[in-house]
């Protein structure tokens, strides 16, 4: 009784309410006729759930065992380690790997893997794109002649996998002078490698069918905070340069290169183009036609008296469909090059420079206007260029709110990128919130960094220095580490509030939790179950969450006196 008692003391406060009022949730959820779908619908829990839950635990653990293994038994490597280390190390790398081959031996040649298997290469693929996903019962379904060759190869290559596995573990058995030498080190990185890889896919990036709306937003807290950690650590440390000479000569002549090169571009031969036909019906654009142009045959522009009403406008892909529909009677105009159709009455002559050259030099002239503004501000207050551009970072950024930074990176920056890439560069809509939310919350990291870091007595950092140490082996040896341990309790409240506002990424149509709150309320009617289903999820997240950083941080800063 006694030590139940001291147990219920070490935890949270918060913790033992939701604890204690946790079976009167249950209860009302479990009684109630709306909270059971309701809390399904937002949790985007699927058909097998319990199997894909089941079959995404074991593929996990598969690839852990093999991380686990390599990376022991390279620890075993290490020259300093004592005998009775080296021993226990190579004795985690045999187990694991025997228990990864015993795992993948028994996952080839289970049935019960076939739901989860069919559930991640469903979700992988564009149904618009490919042939062999189908739509039934308004679900997507593999074609099923495709679906059985493709479970008999992953059952095949299983069984490939389960064999390498166990001549992995035989060959982990080889002598330690052999695992010595560098290809022996260098193939179990190679293996650590791999299985990291096979293991951040399961767990980070396929398709989580028992739980996708909140297995939606922890993947991106977990990628938007890992991207802001990141760059706030970036922008903190370009603000602690040093002035140099070297550096504010190296970017102003940069600078003038891009500006000479974005003149260059801007004097290049100019596309003449003529608006032919009449004014009666729709007008053809071909692709590719600056939108100004587009815009002021819309609205008429080009006339001595604008139209009431604009004119209708039909995008076209060529010059050739435009000739064709104009033949046909589709299209009463076009706007085209001078010499084609000539015969068709000229309404109006334009000219313009390419877009894609258009482009580049926009971007040259604009970022060698930036690096020569740096430059100058720099040299004015005595600081280094990349300095001012981390401080003029996060001062502009956290003056924008998190939905607009999300609307302006999700839409028409990432529009702009697929244009300039020619349609190459198409982020995905949860990629582009998860940037947006790094870029917003990294002003807010380099702050809480550039505070630990000038925590961090100076005596140490001139020591570090004088020990002949480089400023990149000082910041990852001296500065980083102790930083980190000094505001980690800052950066957990960042990854809670983060965790929140993924929620943001719903305007984006990214189907996270409150994204499934919002679509099951559409389609119910029912208001308080979806939103208080949401919004005890979140709350039991942001719970576990605090829990954990405060157990991390006693690990880390155990013996620091705080």
């Amino acid at each position: 009784m006694v030590a139940l008692l001291n147990w219920l003391r070490g935890i949270r406060v918060s913790n033992l309410m939701f604890l204690f009022i946790l079976p009167v949730i249950i209860w009302l959820i479990a009684t109630s006729r709306s909270y059971g779908p309701a809390l399904k619908a937002v949790l985007g829990v699927e058909d097998n759930a319990w199997t894909l839950l089941a079959m995404y635990l074991l593929f996990s653990l598969l690839f852990a065992f093999g991380f686990w293994g390599a990376l022991s038994l390279l620890r075993s490597l290490r020259p300093d380690e004592s005998v009775a280390l080296v021993a226990r190390n190579r004795r985690r790398g045999y187990l694991s790997f025997g228990l990864q081959a015993l795992l993948a031996g028994m996952l080839s040649q289970s049935r019960m893997i076939d739901p989860y298997l069919v559930s991640v290469l469903v979700n992988e693929f564009d149904p618009r794109s490919v042939d062999f996903i189908l739509m039934a019962d308004n679900s997507f379904v593999l074609e099923a002649a495709f679906q059985e060759q493709f479970l008999s190869a992953a059952h095949r290559w299983l069984s490939f996998f389960a064999i390498g596995c166990g001549a992995i573990f035989f060959w982990a058995l080889a002598p330690f002078a052999f695992h010595a030498t560098r290809l022996g080190r260098l193939s179990w990185l190679a293996v650590l490698l791999a299985n990291f890889a096979a293991a951040f896919y399961v767990i980070m990036i396929s398709h989580a069918g028992f739980a996708v709306g909140i297995m939606v937003t922890l993947r991106a807290a977990a990628f938007a905070y890992l991207g802001a950690s990141l760059l706030g650590l970036v922008w903190a440390l370009l603000g602690r340069l040093k002035p140099s000479h070297v550096a504010s000569f190296g970017f102003a002549g940069l600078g003038l290169v891009l500006i000479l090169v974005s003149a260059w571009h801007f004097t290049r031969p100019h596309d003449a183009v003529v608006l032919r036909g009449s004014l009666e019906g729709r007008i053809g654009i071909v692709a590719g036609t600056p939108q100004g142009l587009a815009d002021t045959i819309r609205y008429g522009e080009f006339l001595t008296e604008q139209p009431d009403v604009p004119y209708k406008i039909r995008s076209l892909a060529s010059v050739e469909q435009a000739l064709e529909l104009l033949e046909q009677g589709h299209v009463t105009a076009a706007l085209i090059p001078v010499d084609a159709a000539s015969d068709l009455p000229e309404l109006w002559r334009a000219d313009y420079l390419p877009v894609t050259t258009k482009s580049i030099a926009i971007v040259c002239l604009g970022v060698g206007a930036l690096l020569i503004l740096l430059v100058g501000i720099g040299f004015l207050v005595g600081v280094h260029p990349l300095a001012v551009f981390a401080d003029f970072f996060v001062d502009t950024i956290r003056g924008v709110p998190m939905l607009v930074i999300i609307l302006y990176v999700g839409l028409p920056l990432a529009g702009a990128l697929k244009s300039a890439s020619a349609g190459y560069i198409d982020l995905q809509m949860m990629t582009r919130g998860v940037v947006a939310i790094a870029i917003g919350y990294s002003a807010y990291m380099a702050e809480i960094f550039r505070a630990g870091i000038e925590a961090i007595p100076k005596g140490q950092i001139e020591a570090a220095r004088t020990l002949g140490l480089r400023e990149f082996q000082v910041a990852r040896l001296i500065i980083v580490p102790q930083a980190i341990a000094i505001v980690l309790p800052a950066l957990g409240n960042e990854f809670i509030a983060m965790l929140k506002d993924t929620s943001l990424v719903s305007i984006l149509s990214v189907r996270d939790l409150t994204q499934r709150m919002r679509e099951f309320q559409a389609q119910s009617f029912l208001a308080f179950e979806p939103f208080n289903s949401a919004a005890l999820i979140y709350v039991l997240l942001t719970l576990v969450a605090a829990s954990g950083i405060k157990a991390l941080d006693k690990v880390v800063n155990k013996g620091r006196g705080h």
